[in-house]
């Protein structure tokens, strides 16, 4: 990438009064556009000010730029979201079950033309004719076990309870239509197919899981809850206004399974996203059947095509009980790629990665100048020191309050530190020649 005198001067505004270590970081890495990166933070803050969200982990992969991850709001009263926060990515788990199947496939462990009575015994309602590929892509025709009347409650019932796919799967109500004779998205299919994947190789899908995928790209923060070890912090999940992170998770998550019991990082879904669609992990084969889109909602396998803007995007969502929702998107045209996880229900995810990709999309390549106007805090988050993206001799005076509204600190500079004030999310106000700027800032 071409580096101008404009850049420099980007820099020299921005973090020339931060550090020199951060500065000496800032040169090795710098790829991402930096203006756009204000753009991309400023956006999640906003939406979370203007949506009443509790806390917002967000990520975009540009190729050719790197990697941007952005966080706003709080996991709990006092406790900001970090970047290293875990959050249920619910139904986005489904691409890695359908991914586990295909590489089976390649191996020639199984084919997606099998049918279930192949590897499993017969359930009422279940057609052992359904095929691995019906299962992938939704046109089983089957009953959704979650969409049994008093499903929600039976599981919360007992939360510490562990449920089995084979318990669930005798919940299934008469099929929808014949497998192969229409569309219809099913959490069903997805637990059969964790149950295939355990057949054919012996071994419990959590550790087939492991061993397939997550290792091999170090996706150490991404795990298979009540199954697997939960090393780093999990997001605090909210719904209807309630804190749900004290309700155990085991039932709930146990009898999601291979379908949405998954948990991750904004910035480790990039890497996964990233490593698949450059065919790091799936031969072009298997990315083309994943790839191949059916139904009304142009369903592959884990994955859908989805128009933003008269645009085609690969997309999928997510969202479970308690307070999780997550939405990934891709762009085939130029690989960028959007995660978005939220801490809160009802579901937002969806609409916020839709502006996201909408922000990078409209965001000129390469270093740009903020306008004379734009005021913008950076870096946010941070511990110490802020820059406003200004004029200095514009600023009249500059006040941060807490979320309560009590004034924390006042003042008429540019570049100021908050390293005495507690980490939490501030509210700051900006006045300069004929204008009032409000933002949100995280202390780290």
């Amino acid at each position: 990438m071409k580096i101008n005198s404009r850049f420099f001067a980007f820099l020299r505004i921005g973090i020339i009064a931060y550090s020199c270590i951060f500065f000496s970081a800032f040169i090795q890495a710098q790829i991402f556009n930096p203006t756009l990166s204000i753009r991309l933070q400023k956006a999640i803050d906003s939406i979370l000010i203007a949506k009443d969200i509790k806390g917002i982990s967000a990520g975009v992969y540009y190729p050719g730029m790197g990697t941007w991850n952005g966080v706003s709001g709080i996991s709990y009263a006092g406790m900001p979201i970090h970047s290293n926060m875990e959050f249920a990515i619910a139904s986005n788990t489904k691409l890695f079950t359908a991914v586990l199947l295909l590489k089976l496939a390649e191996n020639n462990k199984l084919s997606i033309e099998d049918s279930l009575h192949e590897f499993l015994p017969s359930y009422m309602n279940i057609d052992s004719n359904i095929t691995i590929r019906q299962l992938l892509n939704h046109t089983s025709g089957l009953d959704d076990v979650t969409s049994v009347p008093g499903y929600p409650d039976s599981i919360m019932n007992n939360p510490r309870r562990v449920y089995t796919a084979s318990e669930l799967l005798t919940w299934a109500g008469p099929p929808a239509f014949a497998p192969g004779q229409g569309w219809e998205y099913c959490n069903t299919n997805y637990l059969l197919a964790g149950l295939i994947a355990e057949k054919v190789t012996g071994q419990p899908y959590g550790k087939l899981l492991r061993d397939s995928i997550l290792s091999p790209l170090n996706l150490d923060s991404t795990f298979l809850d009540v199954y697997d070890t939960v090393l780093y912090t999990i997001a605090h999940p909210w719904q209807a206004g309630k804190d749900n992170f004290a309700t155990p998770r085991i039932s709930l998550n146990s009898a999601a399974w291979s379908a949405g019991a998954m948990y991750s990082t904004s910035n480790q879904m990039l890497k996964w996203y990233n490593a698949l669609m450059n065919g790091k992990v799936l031969k072009p084969a298997s990315i083309n059947e994943m790839t191949t889109f059916v139904g009304k909602e142009r369903y592959g396998m884990g994955i859908a095509e989805y128009v933003v803007n008269g645009k085609k995007v690969w997309t999928h969502g997510g969202q479970i009980w308690g307070g999780y929702n997550s939405s990934m998107m891709y762009d085939p045209e130029t690989g960028i790629i959007i995660c978005i996880l939220t801490n809160q229900l009802p579901a937002q995810a969806f609409q916020i990665s839709v502006q996201m990709l909408n922000t990078v999309w409209n965001s000129t390549v390469g270093i740009e100048e903020l306008s004379k106007d734009e005021y913008t805090l950076y870096p946010n988050p941070t511990n110490d020191i802020v820059t406003i993206l200004c004029d200095d001799h514009e600023i009249r005076s500059v006040t941060i309050f807490d979320i309560h509204g009590n004034i924390m600190m006042e003042t008429k500079k540019g570049i100021f530190s908050i390293s005495q004030l507690p980490a939490g999310t501030y509210h700051v106000r900006v006045c300069s020649i004929g204008k009032v700027q409000h933002y949100s800032l995280i202390k780290l």
